[in-house]
């Protein structure tokens, strides 16, 4: 697969939590996949890259943080991630994220570091303490079909590589991820942190409507 995106995250962080399923808009053709207690799946995918650039316009590159909220659904019989909001701060960055990606795309500050992850909004504030790793190195693995759009019409070819580290984490402030999901969500106790993972996405592709 040619993956038109191309860059070096400096952190990659992940964090699963859990939220009322019944509050979910999800697009038509979607269905939650619910956990055991019946309750819907978030997660939490931020990377912080840098020299990202777009494969044939060399010249162009920028670093920034991005933080997406994927929501764990099912597409037919088939495991999907849906794409709710994705929070950028850097207006080239975002109008490309909103125009080649179709990411549903928020001009929310987002901050990356190893100890860190921290999004500041109007509507609200994400602070997450990362701690130090625990347990073996794991693969957050789950590679899947990335939808996006009020249809779920499109989807995003994405690559994934290397392992990561489980960290404890410590969600120090919530009020975004209401405001973002309708519901106060559940956080685990556990994330995933990875150093200079390969950045890899493309445009996104129709794949219905």
């Amino acid at each position: 697969m040619s993956y038109r995106f191309l860059g070096t995250e400096r952190w990659t962080f992940e964090l699963d939590g859990t939220l009322d399923a019944s509050v979910l808009r999800l697009p038509a053709a979607l269905q939650p996949a619910l956990d055991t207690s019946g309750r819907a799946r978030v997660r939490l995918f931020g990377f912080d890259v840098e020299n990202m650039r777009m494969d044939g316009v060399p010249v162009v590159r920028a670093s920034y943080a991005e933080l997406l909220w994927w929501i764990d659904v099912r597409d037919g019989d088939a495991a999907a991630w849906w794409v709710l909001a994705c929070d950028l701060g850097p207006a080239i960055p975002r109008l490309a994220a909103a125009r080649l990606v179709r990411y549903p795309v928020r001009p929310n500050t987002v901050e990356l570091a190893r100890d860190r992850m921290r999004v500041t909004s109007r509507i609200g504030l994400l602070d997450i303490a990362i701690g130090a790793a625990i347990g073996a190195t794991t693969t957050p693995g789950e590679m899947r079909t990335v939808l996006v759009g009020d249809e779920a019409q499109w989807r995003v070819p994405w690559g994934d590589n290397g392992r990561a580290d489980a960290v404890g984490v410590t969600v120090r402030e919530n009020t975004l991820a209401t405001s973002t999901l309708g519901a106060t969500v559940t956080w685990s106790a556990t994330g995933w942190l990875r150093a200079g993972r390969e950045h890899r996405c493309g445009i996104a592709e129709r794949v219905r409507g």
